[in-house]
């Protein structure tokens, strides 16, 4: 699997303006494709991880919510 790393400094205020951004469009998102008829035969439970399986800007979107959630904990303990 090719491969892109993007490293990010963001301030306390653009960080946490981005994580609701980001986690408002996801949610969003993954309504729509929740009840998309493509999905219709996955059981409830395997519906996200089938999801995310097939839409990889959903999957990226995650692991940017991910990262910015542990960069926020190593910021704060810190004690930046």
């Amino acid at each position: 699997m090719d491969t892109v790393k993007v490293v990010l400094e963001l301030t306390r205020e653009e960080a946490a303006a981005l994580v609701q951004a980001q986690r408002t469009a996801y949610r969003l998102r993954l309504q729509a494709e929740f009840w998309d008829d493509r999905y219709r035969n996955i059981p409830h439970p395997m519906r996200h991880g089938s999801i995310l399986a097939h839409c990889p800007d959903m999957s990226a979107n995650k692991k940017l919510l991910g990262a910015l959630a542990q960069g926020s904990r190593i910021e704060s303990a810190r004690g930046a």
